[in-house]
């Protein structure tokens, strides 16, 4: 495995573990004062970097 290609995994697990822990904490997020809508933004962008890198490998 190369470089590019340990960089590439090692994001797609930060991206997945933080999009894990946003979707697990949601409503205690919002209830400790997150705004909804920068919470919804936030997970919408891990998803879609998701995607992104996740074509990118194939």
């Amino acid at each position: 495995m190369t470089d590019d290609e340990e960089a590439l995994k090692a994001r797609v697990e930060e991206l997945m573990a933080d999009l894990n822990y946003y979707l697990l904490n949601y409503r205690r997020l919002i209830a400790n004062g997150f705004r909804k809508k920068v919470l919804d933004a936030e997970i919408e962008f891990l998803r879609r970097e998701l995607d992104r890198l996740t074509n990118k490998r194939q």
